[in-house]
C-alpha cells in the first residue's frame, strides 16, 4: 500500500492538463483547457480541464473527476496503479507499506499461479503453430471457423496436443511446481500421485483478467464424440472465479465498451471472436455460465448500457429472460436482440459486414418491456384472463426492480398504455412489490441468513391503493427532505469557506453592525447555536472533514482564494470516491449554459455571500423545524386515537410554538 506521504508528493507534482494532454488534444480557453471527451463519441469540444482546480468535467456526458480518476477510467486501472503511473511520470519513488508475512505469501502464491497459466498459454499457442506437434489440426479448425491468423494471435488461441502428459512433462521439466499445476486446474493429480493433463486434443481459449493476465482456460473438443464433454474449463482457484473474475473477451473489449458506452453480451467464445473480427469489438461472453452480479459489476465499470444478443431458439430466449432482472436491478439500461432463426452471433457475424450487423442491431434490438411482451404474449390466448394477468404480473415484477424512479415510472406508463390499464393500479402493484422486497431484505439482515424460497417470490402479493410510486434514495442520502439544504451548505464551504462575508451597510443586529466573518465560521456558529448536525452521511462526512482541516492561512497564501484553493485541492484528491464525485459536481455544476459562462460563475457568486450564506442556513433550520412538526402531527394523531385529550392539547401547544419559530425564520429569509 502506498503511504500517505508518497501519495501527497504524487498529488502535488501531478498536473492534470499535462496528463490528460497525453491522451486528448487540449486547447487553452481562458484559464482552462478544452478538448474532445474520450469517454463518448464527441464531435465538439465538451471536455473542460481546470488547471487551477486540477479537475476535469465533460459538459456533454457528465464524466468528471481528478487526474487519478481520469487515469482509472481512461486506462481501466486501479487506484494504486494510477498513482504509480503518475509517480513514474513525475519521477517520484513509490514507498509502499511493508507487507505482513501473510500478505507477502498470498501475493507470491497468486503470482505463481499466474506465471504457470502464462507458461501454459505460451505452450498451447506454440503447439498450435508448430506443424510437427499439432499436425495443423487446431489451426485448421480455427481457420475453418473463419478466424484469420491475426485474430487467432490477438486472442492468444492455442491447441492442447494428443496424449495425456504433453503439458505436464513440459511444465515439470521447466521447474513449475506440482501444487501450482494442480491448483490452476492445468493438471490432474491421481491417487498414486502422478499428474496428467486436464486438456488434450482440444483447441484452447485463454481467459484473461481485466488487466490482461491469463487466469483460466476453456478447451473445446473438435470431434463429434458424444460421450466427451464439448467444453472443459479450468477449475476455480484463488485467481479465478466463474461468477466474479471476468467475462470472456472483456480484456480485449473494455476500451471499445467505454468508448461506445455500450456492451453486447453473447454466450460463447466464438461469438465474441467473430463479432470482434467483423469490427464489433464491444462484445463479451458469459461463456455458458449463468450471469451473476459480479459479471454485471464488471460491465458496469465501463458502461451502463447492455444489450443481450442471443439465438432465437428457446434456449437463447430463456438465457435472455434470465439476465434481464439482474441487469435492471444494477441500475443499467438493458435491451435484447434475437437473431434470425438458425443464426447465432458467430454465424451472423461471419455472414454479414460490419455496417449490416450494426444496421440490424439498430433496427431490431428491443427494450426489455417490448421483448417480454412479444415473447410472453405468444402463448397467451386473448380471452384467457388468468394467463393474461400472469403475464402482466411477470412484466410488472421486472419493472419493479429498476432502482431509478424516473425510468421505473416511464416503464410503468408504457406497460399501462400497452395493456390499456390504469397507471395507479400498476404503481400500486410496484409499490407493494418493492415494499415486500425491502421487508425481506431487512428480515434477512436481522436473521443473518437467507429467506426460504417461498418468501422471495412476489407474484402473488395483493395490490394496495397508491397514487405514486416509492422513491429510492441515492447512496449516502438517508433524508432527502434535508439533503438539498445540506448540499447547499457543503457547496458554500467547498467554494467559499475561507472567504469573508462582507455585510451591507444597512445590516445591523441589536443596533450594532454585524461583524465580518468567514463563511465557515458563520455556518459552524449557526449550526452549534441550535445544536444541529447533518443527518445525511455523505454531506456529514464532507462537513466534518472540512472542519478537521488546518485552515490557517500560510505565509505564501496571497489572499483568501489561495487558502480556499488548498482546501479544494484536499477534496479534489480525496480517496473516498463518493466525496470526490460530490465535490467534482459542486465545482463543475452544469447550470451554466456554456463553458464560458461557467468560467465566470464563481466571480459572480462570491459577491452574493452576504445573502446566500444566511439564507442557506435559515432554509436548513426551516426544514429542521418542519420535520419536528411532522413528528408532532403523528403524535397528535396517536393521542386522538387513544382518546388522550390532555396529551393532545399539550402536543398542540408545542406544535403552535414550532409554527411561530418557522414563521419567524421564514420572515428572516425574506430579508435576504
Amino acid at each position: 500500500m502506498i503511504d500517505n506521504l508518497t501519495k501527497e508528493r504524487i498529488m502535488d507534482a501531478a498536473r492534470i492538463e499535462e496528463v490528460i494532454g497525453e491522451f486528448v488534444s487540449l486547447k487553452r480557453s481562458g484559464s482552462n483547457y478544452i478538448g474532445l471527451c474520450p469517454f463518448h463519441q464527441d464531435n465538439h469540444p465538451s471536455l473542460s480541464v481546470s488547471a487551477t482546480k486540477q479537475i476535469f468535467k465533460c459538459f456533454s456526458c457528465g464524466h468528471s473527476g481528478n487526474v487519478v480518476s481520469f487515469l482509472m477510467d481512461h486506462e481501466h486501472i486501479s487506484y494504486p496503479e494510477a498513482l504509480k503511473y503518475l509517480a513514474r511520470k513525475y519521477g517520484i519513488e513509490v514507498v509502499e507499506k511493508e507487507e505482513t508475512p501473510e500478505e507477502a505469501a498470498q501475493r507470491m502464491h497468486s503470482e505463481s499461479l499466474l506465471i504457470v497459466n502464462e507458461a501454459a498459454q505460451k505452450f498451447y499457442q506454440d503447439v498450435l503453430w508448430d506443424p510437427e506437434r499439432s499436425h495443423m489440426i487446431g489451426l485448421s479448425y480455427f481457420r475453418q471457423r473463419g478466424f484469420t491468423d491475426e485474430t487467432i494471435k490477438h486472442f492468444g488461441l492455442g491447441y492442447a496436443p494428443a496424449g495425456f502428459d504433453a503439458f505436464t512433462k513440459y511444465a515439470l521439466e521447466n521447474g513449475y511446481k506440482e501444487e501450482y499445476l494442480v491448483e490452476t486446474g492445468l493438471c490432474t493429480q491421481h491417487e498414486d500421485g502422478h499428474l496428467s493433463d486436464r486438456f488434450y486434443e482440444r483447441v484452447m481459449f485463454p481467459i484473461y483478467s481485466l488487466g490482461g493476465k491469463v487466469i483460466a482456460f476453456g478447451g473445446r473438443i473438435m470431434s463429434s464424440e458424444k460421450k466427451a464433454a464439448k467444453y472443459v474449463n479450468s477449475k476455480e482457484s484463488s485467481i479465478y472465479s466463474k461468477s466474479r473474475s471476468t467475462l470472456y473477451g472483456l480484456f480485449q473489449a473494455k476500451n471499445a465498451i467505454a468508448r461506445q458506452d455500450k456492451c453486447y453480451m453473447v454466450e460463447g467464445y466464438a461469438d465474441v471472436i467473430s463479432m470482434h473480427q467483423r469490427g464489433i469489438e464491444n462484445v463479451v461472453a458469459s461463456s455458458g455460465t449463468a450471469l451473476t452480479e459480479g459479471h454485471i459489476n464488471l460491465v458496469k465499470r465501463f458502461t451502463k448500457r447492455l444489450t443481450f444478443i442471443y439465438d432465437s431458439d428457446p434456449a437463447g430466449i430463456k438465457a435472455a429472460l434470465r439476465g434481464i432482472d439482474m441487469v435492471l436491478e444494477a441500475g443499467m439500461e438493458v435491451k435484447v436482440l434475437l437473431l434470425p432463426q438458425g443464426e447465432d452471433p458467430d454465424s451472423f457475424a461471419q455472414g454479414h459486414e460490419k455496417d449490416e450487423i450494426e444496421a440490424y442491431i439498430a433496427k431490431n434490438e428491443q427494450d426489455f418491456v417490448s421483448f417480454k411482451i412479444d415473447i410472453l404474449s405468444k402463448d397467451v390466448p386473448e380471452k384467457d384472463i388468468y394467463a393474461r394477468s400472469q403475464m402482466i404480473n411477470d412484466i410488472v415484477n421486472t419493472v419493479s426492480v429498476i432502482p431509478d424512479d424516473i425510468m421505473r415510472n416511464v416503464y410503468i406508463e408504457s406497460v399501462a398504455d400497452t395493456f390499456n390499464m390504469k397507471q395507479d393500479t400498476l404503481f400500486a402493484k410496484v409499490r407493494t412489490i418493492r415494499q415486500k422486497r425491502r421487508e425481506q431484505q431487512e428480515a434477512r439482515r436481522r436473521m443473518g441468513g437467507s429467506l426460504p424460497p417461498e418468501a422471495q417470490t412476489p407474484e402473488d402479493m395483493p395490490s394496495v391503493e397508491a397514487s405514486e410510486p416509492i422513491e429510492e434514495k441515492p447512496a449516502g442520502i438517508t433524508n432527502e427532505y434535508l439533503a438539498v439544504c445540506e448540499r447547499n451548505l457543503v457547496e458554500l464551504l467547498i467554494k467559499f469557506g475561507e472567504y469573508t462575508i462582507h455585510w451591507e451597510a444597512n445590516m445591523f443586529i441589536g443596533g450594532e453592525k454585524i461583524p465580518e466573518v468567514k463563511v465557515s465560521e458563520y455556518i459552524r456558529s449557526a449550526m452549534e447555536e441550535d445544536e444541529l448536525e447533518f443527518v445525511n452521511p455523505l454531506y456529514k462526512k464532507v462537513y466534518d472533514d472540512y472542519y478537521s482541516l488546518d485552515r490557517t492561512p500560510l505565509s505564501e497564501d496571497k489572499d483568501e482564494e489561495a487558502t480556499q484553493g488548498r482546501i479544494i485541492k484536499h477534496f479534489t484528491f480525496h480517496d473516498d470516491t463518493d466525496v470526490l464525485q460530490l465535490v467534482t459536481e459542486i465545482l463543475t455544476e452544469s447550470h451554466p449554459i456554456t463553458i464560458k459562462v461557467y468560467n465566470d460563475a464563481l466571480t459572480r457568486e462570491e459577491h452574493r455571500l452576504n445573502k446566500d450564506v444566511p439564507r442557506a442556513v435559515l432554509q436548513y433550520k426551516v426544514r429542521i423545524v418542519g420535520l419536528s412538526q411532522t413528528a408532532l402531527q403523528k403524535e397528535i394523531q396517536a393521542a386522538e386515537k387513544a382518546g388522550d385529550d390532555q396529551r393532545r392539547k399539550a402536543l398542540m401547544q408545542g406544535f403552535l410554538q414550532l409554527l411561530q419559530v418557522k414563521n419567524s425564520l421564514e420572515r428572516e429569509i425574506k430579508k435576504y
